[in-house]
């Protein structure tokens, strides 16, 4: 039976061809043994039991596939099961950054920490037992990193992990920071394994591969910075060119972002020269809302015309506004060492462009620009204006400034300027041309005296205005602003040829633009507003005195009425200045205490260094019943400081554009009477200005014994007869002591003086004329007594108030005067 079995087993079996195929051999067909005779005799029962123990092992070896596959396909469904839980979870609980530290860079690792909360993580915590990352850049591994139980927890508990990021390939490294940066995004490839334990038992752990592109944003993170430190810039005898150190103070809220990096080094270059190199750092930052960053800033010594070329460039754009367009790359890798190699040589193949417009300096702290003139010399001056070059007055100057600017930063450099050549427009308020100046002859220059201390220099020989044709109005407007509203606005829009001798070497730049805008308010009294700590000096030649003088040589009344006197009075004035001007004519109206006293002006003035003359006119208004008019005589006798209000009038002035501009011009004049001084010029003080009067008052004597006094007086006046009409006066010695009254009229007596009439007492020109002698009240203190006695023989220093009745002409004066320290004589 059992071969049978295995007869009938053999029907069924298929034998394979020698091409591979397989055939079946019919019941009825010898078939080959499968073994010899002698092994089929040897194991007959192996041969036989082969098939009927697979035939038995058939349904086990089906129910353990069943049982797998039942297994399988639970963990599968299992796994299945778990996969929305793990996806909703990545998707609605992606962490957020608390903060962030590099800690450290090496040749082969990036040492740093992190800092996530997952705030939306409702689940229970969570362990990540192992995850891996694997950086491929341009198929090549650049690194890996790998986490070690990392534990996520929901709420407000951070997760805090300091990992290694390890740097395989060095080459890989530098290649994908230069693309990245180059490129403003980052494409990697990341390979990903990650134990799935943590989200259920049993689950496996997974591996993905896929591209990771992330743009960079285009704008930088805005940060709040101050620079604080600064030293220099200095000459560097080691490198070469000028250095400046100084610290960068950066605020950075709301980003807790840090890291500690080894200073690097960059070139900063202009149209392809290196013009600068700078090194930063090294930083050691934490995470705090600031950092400090160390900064050294290097100038290259000019060493080409090109390099010339570029910082002239660089000059013209940042004088005319616009943004200068500098590539800063990383230094070359083999100059220095404090970073890894990799690093060097990325940020040396890194070229990037910046504009500094998009830049705002720091400007706080700057000095107003007049506090920085410590002192201006006026060494020569001279200004042109008549009616025929009304619209094209010009100056001559020459003189010396010295600036002094702040140096708390212990600069040492050389800055100086060889030439500087404007070419100036002035233009309105809508900024519109109106009147070009004249490009000087002889350039400006500026010398250095010590460290940022210079003096600038000038000499304009003839520095003109030239108005547009069809501007004159403007002009004319500038001009009134200036002088009624008190207020200069224009606009100077000009270029400048200059010639710099630096430290870093000399630099010409042509065709400089420069625009400002002149906005100045002047105060009452014609001064600016601000405060300006520059002294202006007048230099005279060192063989003259330095006092200007004006001497009165001639007075004569041209006209004479009832109400006003035309005066015309020559003038010499001495100038010991290189300063002058020259203007055909002008007049102006004088008024004091709102009363209009005079009007003065002059036909034609040229005041040069030297001898010099002039003749001006007054007319003076006479106003006898006003009492303003004694006090002005007062005051102007008193030596004291006495204010007049200066003012134009229609055709004041045959100049169109000061005539137009003086029309409702009114200016308020405090001048120092102390410094007009009568009688012999006296050059003994140093005094700045000096008017030497006629000596009207030659003598006075006062006799003891009649107790009366006799004064000789010489009339300087010509054209018209003066009478003294009556005089009352009250003496003092010291000011305080009353010596004596006086009170006489010379209508009353006139028998008494050969030369009286009914007008009273005639003063003819030029000649001396004593007066009788007059009564004086003598004060009944004896200390009065005392001090005239003790100065019988000489002469006492008499303080006279005096109260003068004069007639003019036609015009009838009361003078009321204080005179100081009058010299009286003393006889018995």
């Amino acid at each position: 039976m059992t071969g049978q079995n295995t007869n009938e087993n053999r029907d069924t079996f298929s034998d394979e061809d020698a091409d591979g195929t397989l055939t079946t051999t019919p019941n009825n067909e010898e078939q080959m043994p499968l073994l010899s005779s002698e092994a089929v005799q040897e194991a007959p029962l192996q041969s036989n039991s082969v098939p009927n123990l697979a035939k038995r092992l058939t349904p086990l070896l089906g129910l353990i596939l069943a049982m797998v596959c039942s297994l399988f396909g639970v963990y599968l469904l299992y796994v299945l099961f778990h996969i929305p839980g793990i996806v909703v979870s990545l998707r609605d609980n992606q962490p957020e950054l608390v903060a962030a530290s590099l800690i450290d860079i090496t040749d082969d690792s990036l040492l740093f920490s992190a800092s996530m909360r997952f705030s939306r993580w409702k689940r229970a915590p969570l362990t990540v037992p192992f995850a891996n990352v694997t950086i491929f850049h341009e198929s090549e591994m650049v690194g890996w990193i790998s986490v070690n139980d990392m534990e996520v927890i929901g709420g407000n508990v951070d997760l805090t992990v300091y990992e290694v990021f390890h740097i395989i390939n060095q080459r890989a490294m530098e290649r994908m920071m230069r693309e990245t940066v180059a490129q403003r995004r980052i494409a990697v490839d990341a390979l990903t394994v990650v134990d799935m334990s943590g989200f259920g038992r049993l689950l496996p752990t997974i591996s993905t591969r896929r591209t990771v592109i992330l743009d960079l944003p285009h704008a930088l993170p805005t940060f709040n910075y101050t620079i604080t430190g600064v030293s220099g810039p200095s000459v560097d005898e080691a490198r070469g060119g000028v250095t400046t150190k100084a610290t960068v103070h950066v605020n950075k809220p709301d980003l807790r972002l840090s890291a500690n990096i080894n200073a690097l080094r960059y070139d900063i270059c202009f149209q392809n020269i290196t013009i600068a190199s700078a090194k930063v750092g090294p930083i050691n930052g934490d995470t705090d809302d600031s950092v400090d960053i160390p900064l050294v800033f290097n100038i290259k010594t000019i060493g080409s015309s090109e390099h010339e070329s570029a910082l002239a460039s660089m000059a013209q754009m940042a004088a005319s506004g616009q943004g200068i367009n500098i590539s800063v790359t990383g230094a070359d890798p083999n100059t220095y060492s404090s970073a890894p190699t990799w690093l060097r040589k990325a940020l040396h193949g890194i070229l990037l462009s910046v504009d500094t417009g998009r830049f705002d300096l720091p400007t706080s702290n700057i000095t107003f620009v007049d506090s920085l003139i410590k002192e201006v010399v006026v060494e020569r001056m001279f200004a042109y204006w008549d009616s025929s070059s009304g619209f094209n007055p010009w100056v001559a100057v020459s003189g010396q400034t010295t600036i002094q600017l702040p140096n708390t930063s212990g600069a040492n450099f050389t800055f100086e300027i060889e030439s500087l050549v404007p070419h100036m427009e002035l233009l309105d308020n809508n900024n519109r041309v109106f009147a070009t100046v004249d490009t000087p002859t002889i350039p400006l220059r500026m010398k250095q005296t010590a460290p940022m201390t210079f003096v600038a220099s000038c000499d304009f020989e003839h520095l003109g205005l030239n108005v547009v044709s069809d501007r004159e109005g403007q002009f004319t407007r500038m001009m009134h602003q200036a002088l009624v509203d008190r207020h200069l606005q224009l606009g100077v829009n000009s270029t400048v040829d200059i010639v710099l001798s630096t430290s870093i070497g000399k630099i010409h730049i042509d065709a400089l633009p420069f625009y400002t805008r002149v906005d100045h308010i002047f105060g009452p009294h014609g001064h600016e507003v601000h405060e300006n700590n520059s002294q202006i000096t007048l230099k005279p030649p060192v063989s003259a005195s330095g006092v200007p003088e004006i001497i009165i040589s001639r007075m004569h009344i041209a006209n004479t009425t009832k109400d006003h006197v035309l005066l015309e009075i020559d003038i010499g004035i001495n100038n010991p200045y290189s300063y002058g001007v020259h203007m055909s004519d002008l007049a102006l109206y004088v008024s004091y205490s709102d009363l209009r006293i005079a009007k003065v002006g002059f036909k034609e003035l040229s005041i040069s260094q030297g001898s010099n003359k002039a003749t001006i006119f007054v007319d003076f208004y006479n106003h006898p019943n006003d009492p303003r008019q004694r006090m002005l005589f007062l005051d102007a006798s008193s030596g004291k400081n006495m204010t007049i209000e200066v003012s134009g009038f229609p055709n004041c002035t045959s100049i169109a554009p000061l005539e137009a501009s003086l029309r409702e011009f009114s200016q308020k004049i405090t001048i120092d009477m102390s410094q007009f001084k009568g009688g012999n010029r006296d050059n003994s003080k140093n005094d700045t200005f000096i008017l030497a009067f006629p000596k009207v008052l030659r003598e006075v004597i006062f006799h003891l014994f009649s107790v009366s006094v006799e004064a000789t007086v010489v009339n300087p006046v010509s054209g018209a007869g003066i009478w003294l009409q009556a005089i009352e006066a009250v003496g003092y010695y010291k000011t305080t002591i009353p010596l004596g009254t006086l009170g006489y009229n010379f209508m009353l007596d006139p028998a008494r003086h050969s030369s009286a009439s009914t007008n009273g007492l005639l003063l003819p020109f030029n000649q001396a004329i004593t007066t009788p002698r007059l009564p004086i009240t003598a004060n009944e203190t004896s200390i009065g007594w005392d001090v005239l006695r003790r100065a019988i023989g000489g002469t006492l220093d008499v303080d006279v108030f005096t109260n003068i009745q004069v007639l003019v002409g036609n015009a009838q004066f009361n003078v009321t005067a204080m005179g100081k320290n009058a010299p009286v004589k003393i006889r018995l």
